[in-house]
């Protein structure tokens, strides 16, 4: 294992937070092209890469690579309209109006979630299991037209793009990821919609108080926001095709993705892809990243390519609010989120700035 990681994950606040009951944390890391896996608790000792976990949010990235595979293959344009898609929008100012690229860098003005959500939540845990494509078309519909183009996260804007993608292809947005990513990517376990004897392997889940949750199912209607379940293996293989610079099929898309599609902050080189948020390091190098979270997983995934590091951290225990508010007020509660910080900040230590000037 690499030393560095080895060491941040040793110390004992961490490894109180790992090793919790009923936590199942798994980290993978690629340090110039070297791979290493490590997993807490139980899984010592098992093959903890084929362990299936949730990804959250992460899935927007997969989201937005199919943005850029589908305009490579001339299928659609970022600058199409949501008009272009759907006939009965054709009078709706708002879809006439807004593009792909504003569903996929959040400046579409459109809510965390569809207004007429909360109508079609029949179990609170479980809250996008049934939501339909007609409550999606009816949602869209009554949207008003937005005057400002500011970032604002949306899971809504991100369920509503692979609805699209899945709806212009004729098939499924699982049929679609598995076709046009995962194969492509040699991620074999990863799925939306998983097969049965497959799904059973999935890991329980758990709230931040350690109680049994269920997990999170999506149709189509808002797959693209979160539904993809994964291993930290395929997620390793996702990052170093983010890393590599090898001529395969996905290698002009996966750029694409990557490249500044929106500017957040200019002056701090704070900006979005295609679903990839990004910054500038002190070094003047690039980390890319995306975290996840269900009510009982939580995951981060980043990469540098100037370091040629790229971390995945996958947890079966979900968040609370306590654990996103703790770090803007200087405390140092542990999360997946915090850990992929404090892992970041050790391993990403080298200047680039300082490697490049020897070159």
């Amino acid at each position: 294992m690499n030393r560095q990681l080895r060491a941040c994950l040793s110390k004992r606040h961490i490894q109180r937070w790992a090793e919790r009951p009923n936590h199942q944390l798994t980290v993978g890391l690629i340090h110039h092209s070297a791979r290493s896996i490590w997993t807490s608790g139980q899984g010592n000792g098992v093959d903890s890469s084929q362990f299936l976990y949730e990804i959250g949010s992460i899935t927007k990235t997969m989201t937005g690579l199919l943005l850029a595979i589908g305009e490579k293959n001339g299928v659609w344009s970022p600058s199409d309209r949501l008009s272009d898609f759907v006939p009965e929008w054709s009078s709706s100012p708002f879809a006439r109006g807004t593009t792909l690229l504003q569903l996929a860098t959040h400046t579409s003005g459109l809510p965390m979630v569809p207004k007429n959500m909360k109508g079609s939540i029949i179990n609170s845990l479980n809250p996008y299991a049934n939501y339909k494509d007609d409550d999606l078309i009816s949602a869209v519909a009554l949207e008003s037209p937005k005057k400002s183009n500011k970032h604002s996260y949306s899971n809504y804007g991100f369920g509503l793009l692979g609805w699209l993608f899945a709806r212009r292809l004729g098939g499924s947005l699982d049929e679609a990821l598995r076709d046009l990513v995962f194969k492509p990517l040699g991620m074999v376990d990863t799925a939306i919609r998983l097969p049965e004897d497959q799904r059973k392997q999935m890991l329980p889940v758990f709230n931040a108080k350690g109680k049994p949750v269920p997990h999170w199912d999506f149709g189509d209607t808002m797959a693209g926001a979160g539904a993809v379940r994964s291993t930290v293996s395929d997620m390793l293989h996702y990052i170093d095709a983010q890393l590599s610079d090898t001529d395969h099929s996905l290698h002009t898309s996966l750029a694409e993705c990557r490249k500044a599609q929106h500017d957040i902050f200019p002056s701090r080189g704070v900006g979005i892809g295609f679903g990839w948020m990004f910054f500038r390091e002190k070094d003047g190098s690039t980390t890319h990243w995306h975290n996840g979270g269900t009510y009982g997983s939580s995951s981060f995934a980043t990469f540098n390519r100037d370091k040629r590091i790229g971390l995945v951290i996958l947890s079966n225990n979900g968040s609370d609010i306590w654990s996103q508010l703790a770090p803007m007020i200087g405390i140092r509660k542990m999360s997946v989120d915090m850990l992929a910080t404090l892992l970041t900040k050790e391993l990403f230590k080298t200047d680039f700035a300082a490697e490049q000037s020897k070159e």
